[in-house]
């Protein structure tokens, strides 16, 4: 059987057996080459510029690594989670994230990209690996079939086959609320999908730093145990420390690359974009009929408002998505006018994000009213501070991103990955309790709040003191 290999910056070299081939020379996954891993990233970080193309080749690489060591000689539990692995972003829309944001709940799709992923692996990929192989030559197509063979057993088709393949790997990600091994493998906690992207994305952001994780030595610790007649992922607890470098390099991820205040600024916009242009693009549309979603990327979103803008659409909402494209094109982003961080211990920050924020606008609007009836002489000033009030509720925007965490036992507990002391299988938290020096990194969830501004008003609203200057903290206990 003959393997080709890609060149890769993470791993050097990533190899790929025909099956895997024949998949990857479809368009829903040449797709992914069209969809920006990071997004707004980009715009802080310029290296940042890789693609779910590379992203997907990777986890493949890093399933295969996991089942090298959890499933020694077979081939076909290999290929299966090296094809999860593979195909895990492919319901992916436009800019990644942030088409599940906006347009996914526009179109009523409650599951989002995991939703559409098992459409696409169910509905739309035999058919397309069905062309691609139709296109190969015969001694290709034998190492194809053989392949398969080897992966699914016996089939009176290529067809069948292919049907059995893909139920296989849907499999997989039903695994999630059982916490299967597979799952965990592919996207658990530490599973491939979080080491690919730590390591990959902090090579490419130019922050390195934050992907100095092991992942050979954390799969190596990796082992299969049996615990009340399930089977379940495990580690060894000589690699901890090693997990918690890597998940210490996430949680800097998420701080200074993802959540950076001006690459959210970037993905705000985007999602302006995307929901203003959902009606004027026919997304709904072309998001429900399968063949036409894969026609989506980054590129055809941004050309075609460009393009109906060009042609003197007069659609309201398609203006004002040219007008934000148009910002974002030449980096004239939204700027932040207050950053509010703050932990809670025993509820999710999320439930309290938003209402703190809206608190923080209304005492803004009301110094305003106050600073506009009072307080102002000069008649430039009043101009500006007058559309500030008239269109307060257009101007600021709320952003309250994933809670930050180093290490939640949560995580774990819900995805039922265990920790072998040498003696004892136990869960997360009762390893921590039973080793108190990991409880110092563990448990609190960090939410971010900010307030961005679309136009720039910083300076006179700080002028006239209608930014508090006060930070909220607030810390609740059970």
């Amino acid at each position: 059987m003959k393997y080709k290999v890609s060149r890769d910056p993470i791993y050097s070299e990533i190899f790929m057996s025909p099956l895997e081939r024949v998949i990857i020379d479809t368009k829903p996954v040449q797709r992914l080459r069209f969809l920006s891993q990071l997004t707004g990233a980009v715009m802080v970080y310029p290296g940042a510029s890789h693609t779910r193309f590379a992203h997907s080749l990777g986890v493949m690489h890093v399933s295969g690594m996991y089942s090298d060591h959890l499933f020694q000689g077979d081939l076909s539990k290999k290929r299966i989670l090296r094809l999860a692995g593979l195909l895990h972003d492919i319901g992916h829309g436009p800019f990644s994230h942030q088409f599940d944001d906006v347009v996914y709940p526009l179109a009523g799709i409650k599951g989002g990209h995991d939703e559409y992923r098992e459409k696409i692996l169910l509905d739309l990929m035999p058919r397309h690996v069905k062309m691609a192989f139709d296109n190969l030559r015969e001694d290709e197509k034998d190492e194809v079939l053989e392949d398969l063979r080897i992966t699914v057993g016996d089939f009176k088709n290529i067809e069948e086959g292919l049907k059995k393949l893909f139920e296989k790997v849907v499999e997989v990600f039903k695994g999630e609320d059982k916490g299967t091994v597979e799952f965990n493998i592919v996207q658990g906690p530490l599973g491939a999908d979080r080491i690919d992207f730590i390591l990959r994305d902090s090579y490419s952001s130019g922050t390195r730093t934050f992907g100095t994780g092991a992942p050979d030595r954390i799969i190596r610790n990796s082992l299969i145990v049996k615990k009340d007649g399930k089977e379940l992922l495990c580690y060894r607890n000589k690699a901890m420390d090693d997990i918690y470098t890597a998940l210490f390099g996430r949680f800097m991820m998420y701080k200074n690359v993802y959540f950076h205040k001006t690459s959210r600024a970037a993905d705000l916009m985007i999602q302006e974009i995307l929901r203003l242009s959902f009606a004027p693009l026919n997304l709904l549309e072309r998001v429900s009929d399968l063949e036409e979603f894969i026609e989506l990327n980054d590129m055809t979103i941004f050309e075609e408002i460009k393009y109906l803008h060009r042609n003197g659409s007069e659609d309201e909402n398609l203006k004002k998505a040219h007008e934000t494209l148009q910002r974002l094109l030449r980096r004239d982003l939204w700027k932040v006018v207050m950053e509010m961080p703050f932990p809670i211990e025993g509820i999710d920050p999320a439930l309290v994000g938003k209402s703190i924020a809206r608190e923080a606008l209304e005492k803004m609007k009301e110094k305003l009213s106050e600073v506009v009836k009072n307080e102002v002489s000069d008649e430039d000033d009043l101009k500006d501070l007058n559309y500030i009030l008239e269109n307060f509720d257009e101007l600021f925007v709320i952003d309250t991103p994933y809670q930050l965490t180093l290490v939640h036992p949560d995580e774990f507990v819900q995805s039922r990955v265990l920790v072998f002391d040498g003696s004892d299988v136990m869960g997360f938290e009762e390893y921590v309790k039973r080793y108190p020096a990991y409880k110092l990194m563990t448990s609190n969830l960090i939410q971010i709040v900010r307030i961005y501004i679309k136009k720039d008003f910083r300076e006179i609203l700080k002028k006239y003191g209608i930014i508090p200057e006060e930070r909220i903290r607030m810390v609740t206990r059970w």
